[in-house]
């Protein structure tokens, strides 16, 4: 008990801290989502030129095709290769679509496996991902109409009306700006986590993990193993009471739209996921002896690199290829790709990869650090 009382005494000392970071993230969420609100009735959608090639001709792929051809221009005609590549070439087109035979009765029988959607375009131009999230999302909603008991015909329709104001960038409704809002809240939040529990769990950990503390608690009546439980147990303390706290500031700064529903329970769980990884990473990070007063340093470095790396600061699509690569490999890119899928309707089984990617990273990193701590051990032997 005396390790708990401790824990908490020494995490007044990085209160200011704490204080300052939280600070920092509320701003940026109130200057983002406001620019967000006020922006959208300034701009409308943009559309792009696309090429669409139906060897399906099921009403699956006929909706498609007009649910495409209403935020984008489809370019009409037969084209051989080469007029493809320079259409591609001079922006004329950016993607060239290719729906299979056979994909309407695969999607409308509920299979995983279903044929594959060709979708040429330029790898070095966003605005091709752009076109293939837009059929992701088309198709993903109708999905999930469907399973909401609605036909085909009702759940097309509902999807192009609900991904319509989602690809405008114009205020169409109140209720858009309001989805817009609770996304924006929820995908900055990982910035916060970071900071906040870097700044107050990692230096008490690091005070704990000191020469000085370890001699004391090795002469104390107080055993290693207790010490370990009653530091993890103080570290789940502090976590829940910032998450629960960001959770519940974001759902208030969202206005409350959306709260309880499928959609804001997956971002929940998106940011219960992230914070176990923080939380990993931190534990990790106490092995490789880094000195209390190193932490602040620590903390920006991390905080700053995975936000801008991972999308939390600049949205994925706009980061270039090498960003994009190394972003990959960070829990924040799948954060942010799965509060995309999120926005767009996805559900649990559209995000479980994205959350245990996130997990496995902090599993990796937990191995690192202890096979690091092991060595110093074997070294100081």
């Amino acid at each position: 008990m005396t390790v708990f009382k401790t824990f908490f005494k020494v995490l007044k000392k990085y209160s200011v801290s704490i204080l300052i970071y939280l600070g920092i993230g509320v701003s940026l969420i109130f200057i983002l989502s406001s620019i967000n609100s006020k922006g959208n009735t300034a701009y409308e959608a943009i559309g792009h030129g696309i090429v669409i090639v139906d060897n399906d001709k099921s009403e699956v792929s006929k909706g498609l095709e007009e649910y495409l051809g209403s935020i984008n221009e489809i370019k009409s005609g037969t084209f051989t290769n080469e007029q493809i590549i320079n259409m591609l070439y001079y922006t004329k087109i950016t993607n060239y679509i290719v729906i299979p035979s056979g994909f309407g009765e695969a999607f409308l029988s509920g299979s995983k496996d279903l044929p594959r959607i060709e979708s040429t375009k330029d790898e070095a131009s966003r605005m091709g991902y752009s076109i293939e999230t837009e059929v992701e999302s088309y198709l993903n909603l109708t999905a999930n109409y469907m399973k909401g008991g609605y036909s085909l015909e009702e759940a097309q329709k509902l999807s192009a009306e609900s991904l319509s104001d989602v690809s405008a960038v114009n205020m169409v409704s109140e209720v858009k700006v309001e989805d817009d809002k609770m996304y924006t809240v929820f995908a900055m939040l990982p910035y916060i986590i970071m900071t906040m529990l870097l700044s107050a769990i990692l230096p008490v950990i690091l005070r704990f993990s000191s020469e000085l503390i370890r001699v004391r608690t090795e002469i104390s009546s107080t055993s290693s193993s207790k010490k370990q439980v009653w530091l993890a147990l103080a570290c789940f303390i502090v976590t829940i009471g910032i998450v629960i706290f960001l959770i519940v500031f974001a759902t208030l700064i969202s206005q409350g739209q959306n709260a309880f529903t499928d959609r804001w329970w997956l971002a929940v769980l998106n940011v219960v996921i992230m914070s176990m990884t923080i939380v990993i990473l931190i534990i990790a990070l106490s092995n490789f002896k880094i000195k209390p007063e190193v932490a602040p340093g620590v903390t920006n470095v991390i905080a700053l690199s995975f936000s801008f790396l991972g999308g939390i600061f600049v949205p994925m699509e706009v980061l270039g290829g090498t960003a994009k690569t190394i972003g990959q490999f960070l829990p924040t890119y799948w954060y942010s790709e799965a509060m995309q899928k999120i926005k767009t309707g996805g559900s649990f089984g559209d995000i479980a990869v994205c959350l245990g990617i996130q997990l496995l990273f902090g599993i990796m990193i937990m191995i690192i650090g202890m096979l690091y701590g092991r060595y110093n051990l074997k070294k100081a032997e």
